[in-house]
């Protein structure tokens, strides 16, 4: 009897490290991020009149009440919704670039290919950083922004 009542605690104490390793594993495994919540702003892709022979896209950023957002620099990252294709990637753009200070960001973007793209949208503010991914479909006829 004995016996039984030392094993027990070494049982115990073992399953508790176990469990605290686990935790600190998946701990590690976390992302961290900075970005802001996805209700502080919003952001809408505009595509050039032109469709898929323009040469930039329009970022519209306001805040949650609907104000525009003049204060960021917005960039993009195109990447086709399937592997094998480079990225697009553009340089940071800020609201007075295109000469307006709206919330309006031209940004300049050339879709490099037919077919169905993801635009990840990163809005870089001194309270954070936004990242939003929007669907977009592009045809010799036009650039769809697709809502998800």
């Amino acid at each position: 009897m004995f016996a039984v009542w030392t094993r027990r605690p070494l049982v115990w104490g073992r399953c508790f490290m176990l469990l605290l390793i686990v935790l600190a594993l998946l701990a590690g495994c976390a992302g961290r991020s900075t970005s802001a919540q996805p209700g502080d702003l919003r952001i809408t892709l505009v595509p050039a009149p032109e469709g898929v022979s323009g040469s930039y896209l329009t970022v519209l950023v306001a805040d949650a009440a609907g104000t525009p957002v003049t204060d960021a620099a917005v960039r993009l990252e195109g990447n086709m919704n399937h592997a094998g294709m480079a990225p697009v990637l553009t340089e940071r753009v800020r609201d007075e670039d295109d000469g307006q200070v709206d919330g309006s960001y031209r940004v300049p973007f050339g879709f490099t290919m037919l077919g169905d793209w993801i635009i990840t949208v990163t809005v870089e503010r001194s309270e954070g950083t936004t990242e939003q991914h929007i669907d977009v479909g592009v045809t010799e006829g036009a650039v769809e922004v697709k809502q998800r």
